[in-house]
């Protein structure tokens, strides 16, 4: 059997228009996406790029002249997909041998690990390494040594770091080696570049 409908008589809502204080708008949406967003683009991040030419065709390294040491990025173990949000390119450019600041903001660190190995062609060679701003003129050496034997290889593994001016934004940094006797070589394993943001 259909039994009744037994609910009371219904009577349609009647709303009040809310005040202004209680709104939020598509206005004060999009501005939380803005300032969310702006925080999001200024977060920092890595890239590891691995080199793969050098440890089959050594640098060779002229005594007592700063030489660039390469990367081609061409490694199995290169990582780029923690990069910063903002870089769309790369932090290294090969063609150059820098490292790539077009991107980097004004006020960021940079820190760069370098591991590279130096092969000596003479007894007791001393070993420099340094940053390189072309841009200034200036730069930050990182490394000294004096290695005992010819024929020895060194590794290096150094983590320095450096702040974004826009007085070194247009040409990047390099990464040298010198050494003071002739004969010796370097290879390239890799370097990590990573962008801290304040």
């Amino acid at each position: 059997d259909m039994a009744k409908i037994t609910f009371t008589d219904k009577t349609d809502n009647s709303t009040s228009a809310l005040a202004d204080i209680y709104k939020v708008t598509a206005a004060n949406v999009n501005e939380i996406k803005t300032s969310v967003n702006a925080i999001y683009d200024t977060l920092g991040g890595f890239a590891f790029y691995e080199d793969a030419t050098t440890s089959g065709t050594p640098i060779n390294l002229a005594a007592d002249t700063w030489t660039d040491l390469t990367n081609d990025k061409a490694g199995s173990g290169t990582l780029t997909t923690y990069k910063p949000s903002y870089v769309t390119g790369d932090l290294w450019d090969s063609a150059t041998n820098t490292i790539d600041l077009d991107e980097v903001p004004v006020g960021s660190v940079v820190l760069v690990r370098n591991d590279y190995d130096i092969t000596t062609g003479a007894a007791n060679t001393r070993m420099d390494s340094r940053l390189y701003f072309p841009d200034t003129s200036k730069s930050v050496e990182f490394a000294h040594d004096l290695i005992s034997s010819s024929g020895d290889e060194v590794r290096y593994s150094r983590t320095t770091q450096f702040f974004v001016t826009a007085a070194i934004k247009t040409t990047g940094v390099k990464i040298q080696v010198k050494v003071d006797k002739s004969g010796a070589t370097a290879r390239v394993e890799d370097f990590q570049i990573t962008v801290l943001s304040f």
